[in-house]
């Protein structure tokens, strides 16, 4: 038996047991059922003459069937290439063009994105894909391939907010290790079952809970798309144990009517990132359902379980991403490389077997970030005194004024303090004066908060140099695909402000 074969095993071992539950279209797999299904695909697979090491893009929605995608590709060495329905036809086109799939598989509702006369390879919709599983027949695979753990199994593409998408390749021995941290932090067990909501061309849609799940022979739930009537419904009845949700989320969550009918018991964390995790919120939920909200920290490049905050001190350590998971190794420097001190801020590197090896085809961004086996992440963070992370915004961010470094995620803390702002984001921009300057994007609850209100509130509370230039009062923060905040339509509103003023 292979030992990266999990499905196959848990086929074995226990293969009555339900795998994965679409609650879009009420489909059940079994473990035996993804395994036979896996092997009728990969006899699909050999006969289009698809070899280890090519890619199997796909553009649909998450479902059951991104299982069996997963087991058959995992078998034949070959790359899974989820790609983000949500980006714009040239966009999608480009990302194609770059990873050179031998096949192309898409829903129904994304084939209108697909520029045939452009590509010309092999493709088929996911109602074919459904075809070749015969769950009364099982297939017989010749295939006697190893599962080879430095072999990419997913190629995801990041999501581009502050630039060109970079392909991260995903290995088997990421997959191994991300697993067994995030079981070992959560206590997973076959027990277990979480409702995944997250989009299948980002890795949290995989790793943070699926592939885990998956390793202890648990049960995933699906839903194409976040609900939070729906979800709060659906976790109240199956008496779901884990869920992974962003802030966004969880905001809505709490906000929806069904949030006080629901008491979602069996339910023994949440876990969240993305974005900071703030105190109200992690309070909220304990106060409200006594459930632990988790905050964490992890990236496509890496994990993505990394640090995890244990639940006995979500509360007393606000703010904190927690402490680094098991097999895997922090460091933070400065500048010239050198680790630094309690409380001072520098680059976050993670050294480990859940390390990428690398970007797709680009060997530049590869070499930029990765060095002598350390990934330099470009977040900004911090230790205290008992060794808890606090993360102080992206590198990039960062910026210097007047000779002074500011840190924008302390900017945003501080108004976000002030009675009636919802949420703040801020960003630095070229200044002629001061070399860069801060400009803010807040929302708020109050609407007779204006931006003089918000500059006077930071007096006394900031230093002057750290205040914002600007401050632009918005209905709502952008987010991107995936729901965490889109800095690049921010710089795009700006721009369009400045270029009419």
């Amino acid at each position: 038996m292979n030992t990266l074969d999990w499905i196959a095993k848990w086929a074995d071992y226990t293969p009555d047991k339900v795998a994965v539950t679409s609650y879009d279209t009420h489909e059940q797999y079994t473990y035996e059922a993804i395994h036979h299904y896996a092997n009728h695909l990969i006899n699909k697979l050999i006969a289009l003459n698809i070899q280890e090491g090519d890619r199997v893009a796909i553009l649909a929605e998450h479902g059951p069937y991104y299982l069996v995608l997963f087991s058959a590709c995992q078998r034949m060495g070959v790359i899974l290439t989820p790609l983000n329905y949500r980006l714009s036809n040239a966009e999608i086109n480009d990302l194609i063009t770059d990873c050179q799939p031998s096949l192309l598989i898409y829903s129904k509702s994304q084939q209108h994105k697909i520029e045939a006369d452009t590509i010309n390879i092999p493709q088929f919709s996911v109602n074919k894909l459904k075809t070749l599983y015969k769950i009364d027949t099982p297939a017989k695979c010749n295939l006697q391939k190893e599962i080879k753990e430095n072999n990419p199994l997913f190629l995801f593409y990041t999501s581009g907010t502050t630039g060109t998408p970079k392909g991260v390749l995903y290995t088997n021995k990421m997959l191994f290790w991300n697993s067994l941290n995030t079981s070992m932090q959560l206590g997973i067990t076959f027990k277990d079952s979480t409702i995944n909501t997250l989009p299948p061309y980002h890795t949290s849609g995989w790793n943070i809970f699926v592939t885990p799940l998956l390793h202890k022979g648990a049960h995933i739930g699906m839903l194409e798309k976040f609900d939070p009537d729906k979800v709060l419904c659906l976790l109240e009845l199956n008496k779901t144990t884990l869920f992974m949700a962003l802030p966004t989320m969880l905001l809505m969550m709490q906000r929806s009517p069904i949030f006080s009918e629901v008491k979602l018991e069996h339910l023994k964390y949440i876990i969240s990132g993305g974005e900071m995790v703030n105190y109200e919120l992690v309070s909220y939920w304990k106060n409200e359902k006594n459930i632990d909200i988790r905050p964490g920290y992890g990236l496509t490049e890496a994990g993505p379980s990394i640090t995890s905050l244990h639940h006995t001190m979500t509360l007393l350590k606000p703010n904190s991403i927690g402490k680094p998971n098991f097999y895997l190794s922090i460091k933070i420097i400065d500048d010239s490389g050198k680790e630094v001190g309690i409380d001072e801020v520098g680059e976050l590197c993670i050294q480990g077997d859940i390390i990428t090896p690398g970007y797709w085809n680009n060997s530049v961004a590869t070499r930029d970030k990765i060095k002598n086996g350390w990934l330099h992440t470009g977040d900004l963070a911090c230790y205290d005194n008992e060794g808890y992370l606090y993360l102080k915004g992206r590198k990039d961010d960062m910026y210097i004024s007047g000779g002074e470094n500011i840190y924008p995620q302390e900017v945003e803390l501080c108004i976000e303090k002030i009675e009636g702002i919802k949420k703040a984001l801020v960003l630095p921009v070229k200044d002629e004066k001061w070399g860069s300057c801060g400009i803010a994007f807040v929302t708020k609850s109050n609407p007779d908060l204006t931006e003089e209100n918000i500059r006077q509130s930071l007096k006394g509370n900031l230093a002057d140099y750290k205040h914002p230039k600007y401050i632009f009062i918005l209905d709502e923060i952008p987010l991107t695909s995936l729901g965490k905040v889109s800095r690049k339509k921010l710089y795009e509103y700006y721009t369009s402000l400045i270029s009419k003023s």
